[in-house]
């Protein structure tokens, strides 16, 4: 067993992950979105018409109901208005949101400079040694 190897790739994982997270809110300050946002978006984005229950997006993100309800009050008062909600047409108290036209070409455009973020993140030294870490971490 190697605690002292598992111990120092969790860490590096931890420290790698908090510094993607500081790249994305920096290259998304200028959609007016938050990596949640964005990943919220992209839920939307991704779903078959894109539109989704609350409930939904809730265990797909991991988050609370509280957080997706907030989070989906900021997103609809966004100047692009990138989200509309509204009630499922099977059951009235289900509250659903659909992404918009707006919304569409909003996530497209953040989704170049988060794809250009990560690309470089994953390319780095750093990530090429915590993947080496990774890969050799046992697991007994």
């Amino acid at each position: 067993m190697n605690h002292t190897s598992n111990l120092c790739t969790w860490l590096n994982m931890k420290h790698f992950e908090n510094d993607v997270q500081v790249n994305l809110e920096k290259v998304l300050i200028k959609y007016d979105l938050s990596p949640a946002e964005f990943s919220f978006l992209h839920y939307l984005y991704d779903q078959y018409e894109s539109k989704a229950s609350l409930l939904e997006i809730k265990d797909s993100l991991k988050l609370s109901s509280a957080a997706v309800s907030r989070m989906a009050v900021r997103l609809e008062n966004k100047d692009c208005k990138p989200i509309i909600r509204y009630h499922s047409d099977k059951n009235q108290k289900e509250v659903c949101l659909k992404i918009t036209e707006s919304g569409i070409k909003h996530f497209k455009e953040a989704s170049e400079v988060v794809d250009q973020s990560l690309n470089e993140s994953f390319s780095s030294k750093e990530f090429q040694n915590l993947r080496e870490a990774i890969l050799t971490t046992e697991t007994e």
